[in-house]
């Protein structure tokens, strides 16, 4: 799931994404224009990477993917008690069943929040802009779930990463209504709020019962999971799309590395386990989470490769192709 990722910043528990749309191409500015078009994106950026961290919110919204034409509903409930956030997302269609967090500390920033600010000093040069990634231009105001919203539209400058339509709340710097698109034009993923309270009782949400079904995911109170940078231990990837960086590695069970990366705006992550026979291979996709998975030998022990993330096809299978064992 990455909900609530985006819901709280840019960076994709569910990256969610409306109606037909098509990029247009991005006029070229003025440049006597220029410099007040960028401080209002910088002025944009910051608000959606850090304001949302600090808000009491509860809405309803709904999300949608190309692969079913099901509209689900979610209740997401978020609130901030003594420096740590806190945040509950309910599935309304269905089994009743709820994702639960706490932990988190406000003074956290994820890869992509450190990635758009700017403070990950550690990747220094081989970060590369995200101007240099992407086209970014604001739109046009709309009203969405009641309130005012800034139309930001993000147009990748290449065929590895994919483009988005955000309605940001003019207030908050909250994200509204997000579509997921493709290089032809094809939304992949869709959400949207319907309706949005910034005044909710934190008490009635602190003492609310957990649904039937539900997972809780806590975050280690004593810090962050600091970024690495640098290179991955024991495994090395030949190729990633230009502008995307090494943002850390972790061992998920007892054998299975867990390798990730981000542009600041999309994210995929690397999956490397030993198999004691010939792993599938394949893809398979699921709105814009594409899953590529290959094999790659160390020590004359085969393992099965998996390449999990927001980015197109031949990006997942080119990284898949490039990684070695060191």
């Amino acid at each position: 799931m990455r909900i609530a990722v985006l819901i709280r910043s840019l960076s994709g528990l569910l990256l969610l994404q409306a109606a037909q749309f098509v990029f247009a191409q991005t006029e070229t500015p003025n440049p006597s224009q220029a410099p007040s078009q960028a401080q209002s994106l910088q002025a944009l950026f910051a608000k959606m990477s850090r304001v949302s961290h600090n808000l009491n919110y509860q809405g309803s919204f709904t999300y949608e993917h190309q692969n079913t034409s099901t509209l689900q509903g979610f209740r997401v409930s978020h609130w901030v008690d003594e420096g740590v956030e806190h945040e509950r997302l309910l599935y309304l269609n269905g089994p009743e069943r709820e994702i639960v967090r706490h932990g988190q500390a406000l003074d956290c920033f994820s890869p992509g929040d450190q990635l758009l600010q700017g403070r990950l000093s550690s990747i220094g040069s081989r970060l590369i802009g995200l101007d240099e990634l992407y086209q970014f231009q604001i739109r046009y105001t709309e009203r969405v779930a009641g309130r005012m919203a800034t139309v930001l539209q993000v147009v990748p400058r290449d065929e590895f990463r994919y483009g988005y339509v955000l309605s940001v709340d003019q207030e908050t710097g909250l994200v509204l209504k997000s579509l997921m698109i493709d290089g032809t034009g094809r939304i992949l993923e869709r959400y949207q709020f319907l309706e949005l309270d910034l005044n909710p009782d934190i008490k009635q949400l602190q003492q609310a019962p957990a649904a039937k079904l539900h997972r809780v995911a806590n975050a280690e109170l004593g810090g962050c999971n600091k970024t690495q940078g640098g290179e991955p231990e024991g495994w090395g990837l030949k190729w990633i799309p230009t502008g995307f960086a090494f943002v850390g590695q972790h061992r998920v069970r007892e054998s299975t590395d867990m390798l990730m990366f981000t542009d600041g705006l999309s994210t995929f992550s690397v999956f490397i386990e030993p198999a004691s026979q010939q792993p599938p291979e394949g893809i398979g996709q699921r709105g814009a989470t594409v899953a590529f998975m290959s094999k790659v030998m160390r020590n004359d022990q085969i393992h099965r490769l998996t390449v999990v993330g927001e980015i197109p096809a031949v990006a997942a299978e080119q990284v898949a192709a490039g990684v070695e064992a060191k």
